[in-house]
């Protein structure tokens, strides 16, 4: 008996030491710095891998960890806006709660996410028509609360395991840069493609605006400083929302949002929207137009941009 126990309990230890051994392969790489305890690797490292892989899941975190009491929340238009330079025109520092390809009710998710860790003072939300849609759905915050709050779902899940392998690669053998997409390709994608997929099928998302609103509500109750900021998107990717005739619904759009809050709008025929000059791709614009928006607000001197 003693003997069929004691083999028993080895061949127990031998099924658990990988479990073991990959729970502090995970905990000392720590991809996400979801355990926040270890340097063994860089932390340009880790963001080249994880912000690429996973960017909901390591801006929550790093929130989680390092909150502040004034965010912008959105998704990848919002990510080039300089916090560095908010932080001069205001002396407030600013964290960019960004998603890539978030939708509108994923960013209103994690607004109520920040709510849960900071006493907000300032929030800057990015909302543009094309994500106002009830099509446009998805629930990937929810998943993200839940791995938060079990480190046994982030040290096994798949994101994490692949981001330990590239966060160890980039360590060991250096970042290598991306290669860069051809310019005109990749625009003309986003003209055809990804404009199709954006408004060719179309709902009013009344339950959206109605949690809109009771996030303004919130904020006026909490005396929280909330804006809505109206990226610019290049006049080529505007004519495809005419083209599915959605005009009037943008139109509604505004209106609406303006009856909400505090709305700052740059996509509309501009100097910026006009001139391709001003955009990586027809949704992003450069560094340098990032600027020029983030000037005109947190100066508050608009000069392209108009209050709805």
């Amino acid at each position: 008996m003693h003997k069929e126990v004691g083999i028993l309990l080895k061949k127990g230890v031998i099924f658990l030491l990988p479990i073991v051994a990959w729970a502090c392969i995970v905990i000392a790489v720590d991809p996400f710095n979801y355990f926040n305890i270890s340097n063994l690797i860089s932390t340009n490292a880790k963001e080249k891998s994880a912000q690429q892989l996973n960017s909901l899941l390591y801006n929550t975190v790093n929130f989680k960890n390092n909150p502040t009491n004034s965010i912008i929340i959105g998704d990848s238009r919002i990510r080039k806006l300089p916090t560095e330079r908010i932080k001069e025109l205001t002396g407030d520092g600013y964290y960019s709660m960004y998603s890539n390809a978030a939708k509108l009710n994923e960013i209103i998710d994690l607004f109520w996410f920040c709510t849960s860790h900071a006493d907000l003072k300032n929030v800057l939300i990015g909302i543009n028509f094309n994500l106002f849609n009830e099509y446009a759905y998805a629930n990937r915050v929810a998943d993200v609360k839940e791995l938060i709050e079990n480190p046994f779902i982030y040290i096994f899940n798949s994101n994490t395991a692949e981001t330990v392998y590239l966060s160890l690669k980039n360590e060991l053998f250096g970042i290598k840069e991306k290669q860069p997409k051809d310019r005109d390709k990749w625009w003309e994608y986003n003209i055809q493609t990804v404009a199709k997929n954006h408004y060719s099928k179309y709902k009013y998302p009344e339950d959206v605006l109605a949690r809109l609103q009771e996030m303004n509500d919130y904020c006026n109750e909490h005396k929280i400083n909330l804006k809505l900021l109206i990226v610019p998107i290049h006049q080529e990717f505007h004519k495809r929302l005419v083209d599915y005739e959605l005009s009037s619904e943008e139109e509604r759009f505004k209106n609406d949002i303006s009856a909400i809050g505090s709305v700052i709008d740059f996509d509309y025929p501009n100097s910026i929207t006009n001139n391709k000059a001003c955009f990586g791709d027809p949704l992003h614009t450069t560094d340098s137009v990032s600027r020029i928006i983030v000037n005109e607000i947190f100066s508050d001197s608009l000069v392209i941009g108009r209050k709805l």
